[in-house]
């Protein structure tokens, strides 16, 4: 079995059992948190791909990192992963919930991506006009790419929409590349 369905079938089970209990959006929190933990701290991917360190450690450790702020049922969804071997899968299981539950609310991810920050203004205006084709469900995330050169690309789900100077240069380069003019030896 793939790594992202054992990570998809985790995150079923704990949205299951986290809307049973009225608790999904404190455990889309906790699932935000722990996705940008794994993936912000390389020492907390470590631990939880290290066959080296024993599960009961594991637990110990993550326990002491997140009790304060985590719920109870994440503690103990975490606690059952490391029992059951799958650690290593904790940040795929982190981001499948959080996936699944803004598929369950309705919200439309939206990926964008700019060569330099947007001032206020350009930024209110692009969400405006997206809300509009998106629907009232959608979630904005910028990412800094200086290698755009200027324009932007967006992506949510299978969109992409790539308006940037650096697809627009590659473009004209694969026309020149492509000259009909030149005869082919």
């Amino acid at each position: 079995m793939n790594n992202s369905r054992i990570a998809t079938r985790y995150a079923v089970s704990l949205l299951r059992l986290a809307t049973e209990r009225g608790l999904e959006q404190r455990i889309y929190q906790d699932m935000v948190s722990l996705s940008s933990a794994v993936t912000g701290s390389k020492d907390l991917e470590r631990l939880f791909r290290s066959p080296l360190i024993k599960p009961d450690l594991k637990i110990q450790i993550v326990n002491k990192i997140f009790s304060s702020t985590f719920d109870g049922l994440t503690l103990g969804f975490l606690n059952l992963a490391i029992r059951k071997h799958r650690e290593s899968e904790m940040g795929g299981m982190a981001k499948a919930y959080v996936r699944l539950f803004e598929n369950q609310k309705g919200v439309v991810r939206v990926e964008i991506q700019t060569a330099s920050p947007l001032d206020e203004s350009n930024r209110s205006q692009l969400e405006s006009n997206l809300t509009k084709a998106f629907g009232q469900g959608a979630a904005f995330e910028y990412q800094l790419n200086p290698e755009l050169l200027g324009g932007y690309v967006l992506q949510s789900g299978d969109l992409r929409v790539d308006a940037s100077i650096a697809s627009e240069l590659q473009q004209i380069r694969r026309q020149f590349s492509d000259n009909p003019y030149l005869s082919k030896i």
